[in-house]
């Protein structure tokens, strides 16, 4: 039995500011620049020393849902991503479906750039520990960083750490999943021959001729060596062009686990690294095209599909995905289909949607925290619609959309529960964040 020790000390408050962001991911980041766009003394809270997350750190490429049948349904600050990046030759668009495919290491520099211009005053290297809560409000979040543990204390705050950090710290009502998605550890492979039929298509996710993103021929070969007790568990497999260089990003390693318990996340992290390996020295063995390779670089940490989400005052239901009737107040689009890949085997289940679904912002608004908003794959939604909106595109989206709730809370002295939802959607219709169909984008 572990033995539980008191910890008291004095932490000095570094910073007040109105909004603070925790998690510099994909919706962390569009978050802090929302708010500080809005006119809000802005903070942003990352662990790493660097800042976009799943794309960055976890090597996740492309960014998968800006476009729904052919029509762009996000804008915005992501979609200005998108654009700065194609004016530094770092990102390309795969049209019609409209993954975007970037190179890793200009999206770094462009956030902090974006970031900087903005004002946002930026702590990295630091992880969250603990919050203040008075009352229904958080009125400081701890961090610990290479000077030990620091305060920050601010109007609102916004949880975009993935994995509900700060609002299970907060005690706000969480929801239960049966089986969560498995994680994937992604990486960077050089010396790849990609002229010839088996990869030269499979690294743009276009769609075109009805070809899927998912390589069939190395998907079969690895089934064929799990049956042989060569492999343990896969993914896919999913190739994607890096825009400029020659290494590839590949998704293929697949392993089963909570990434939200610590000790359960370092037993399926280690497991992935050594499939990593197995993996590539199957394809060498098999495949002239991968005889020369060698695994670059591999992800910070594993990809994350799914961990905890929180119970909010509204929810993204399967019947909403499947429903024509938009919300009050829409805050993002789904476009990407429900994506359910299974945590113990090599299969995934596809559901194409009809429509682009809007989130609730209602979805983003915790229980019992007045002055906290989820923003990211931990907002409120059930595990269909999830599978739907947790890809990039979509949960930047709500990060912008939770800057915007945050300047309207500070400026009107509210709780998030009490936002006009008319009102919130006339200003996110002003940013361009849900773009109207465009028949030019086809």
């Amino acid at each position: 039995m572990c033995k539980a020790i008191p910890i008291c000390k004095q932490v000095p408050v570094v910073g007040i500011y109105d909004a603070v962001v925790v998690g510099g991911g994909p919706a962390g980041l569009t978050a802090a620049i929302s708010a500080a766009r809005a006119g809000l003394r802005t903070a942003l809270v990352e662990k790493l020393a660097f800042f976009g997350g799943t794309a960055t750190a976890g090597y996740v490429v492309p960014i998968s849902g800006f476009f729904h049948q052919g029509h762009r349904v996000i804008g915005g600050i992501a979609w200005e991503i998108v654009e700065r990046l194609q004016t530094m030759n770092a990102a390309q668009v795969e049209l019609p479906k409209g993954h975007v495919s970037f190179h890793v290491e200009s999206y770094k520099l462009l956030c902090e750039r974006m970031l900087v211009q903005e004002g946002v005053a930026l702590y990295t290297n630091a992880s969250l520990t603990d919050c203040i809560v008075d009352g229904d409000r958080i009125t400081h979040i701890v961090f610990e960083g290479p000077d030990g543990a620091e305060a920050l204390s601010a109007r609102c705050f916004i949880d975009a750490t993935g994995d509900a950090v700060l609002c299970r710290k907060a005690n706000v009502p969480m929801q239960q999943s049966d089986e969560l998605q498995p994680m994937s550890l992604c990486f960077l492979l050089e010396g790849v021959d990609l002229t010839t039929p088996l990869l030269r298509d499979s690294i743009h996710h276009d769609g075109k001729n009805g070809r899927g993103s998912c390589q069939q021929e190395i998907h079969d070969y690895l089934a064929s060596c799990m049956a042989k007790g060569k492999l343990t568990q896969f993914g896919g497999p999913w190739f994607n062009s890096l825009v400029q260089g020659n290494a590839i990003a590949v998704n293929i390693t697949r392993r089963a686990g909570n990434a939200a318990n610590r000790a359960e996340r370092t037993r399926t992290e280690l497991l992935l690294r050594e499939d990593m390996f197995a993996i590539v020295a199957l394809l060498r063995e098999k495949y002239p095209e991968f005889k020369h390779c060698s695994i670059a670089a591999s992800g910070v940490n594993a990809g994350v599909r799914e961990t905890q989400r929180i119970a909010g005052i509204g929810c993204m239901t399967l019947e909403s995905m499947l429903s024509e009737t938009e919300p009050e107040c829409a805050v993002s689009r789904c476009a990407h289909p429900m994506d359910i890949h299974s945590a113990t085997s090599q299969s995934q289940r596809l559901t194409p949607l009809v429509h682009a679904p809007g989130i609730p912002h209602t979805a983003l608004i915790p229980q019992k925290i007045s002055n906290l908003l989820a923003a990211g794959r931990c907002l409120s939604a059930d595990s269909h619609a999830y599978a739907s909106l947790r890809v990039q595109a979509t949960l930047m989206a709500t990060g912008e959309a939770a800057g915007v709730m945050a300047a309207f809370v500070c400026n009107k002295g509210c709780a998030f529960a009490k936002l006009d939802p008319a009102e919130l959607q006339s200003k996110l219709e002003m940013r361009h964040l849900l773009p109207e169909i465009d028949p030019k984008q086809e």
